[in-house]
């Protein structure tokens, strides 16, 4: 589980990446977002990895669903995403990723099903500001 915890928190950092060519542009969408998982999954051993408020990344064992996480992010971040991933559920438990910005739904909701082995893993895209 360490290793998948390593390797989420690889592909979060590549996803966030900050460029210096959007300085310039205006804000005008919130920089709120919300992630919501829900579903019947009931492994015990759950990880989010996310990007923080100020771009880095971390984290953050679940223990439960539903569970939600939700970040204002400073103007100096262009981008944010949420991977999760779990083990020790049954084959078919479902986990469903909703994504709020300011208070608005963002596309549909993202659904992953556990396989054979009782993993899942979900990932949002990354919401660029």
């Amino acid at each position: 589980m360490k290793i998948l915890a390593i390797a989420l928190i690889t592909v979060l950092a590549f996803f966030t990446a900050c460029s210096s060519d959007d300085d310039d542009q205006t804000q005008s969408k919130s920089r709120t977002l919300r992630y919501e998982l829900t579903g019947n999954f009931s492994g015990s051993n759950s990880i989010a990895a996310y990007t923080t408020a100020s771009g880095g990344t971390v984290t953050e064992q679940i223990t439960s669903l539903p569970w939600s996480k939700e970040i204002t992010f400073d103007s100096s971040v262009v981008g944010a995403n949420l991977v999760v991933s779990g083990a020790g559920g049954s084959l078919g438990q479902q986990v469903t990723m909703v994504i709020k910005r300011g208070g608005n739904t963002l596309g549909t909701p993202i659904t992953a099903t556990v396989d054979m082995a009782g993993t899942f893993t979900i990932s949002s895209p990354v919401i660029i500001f």
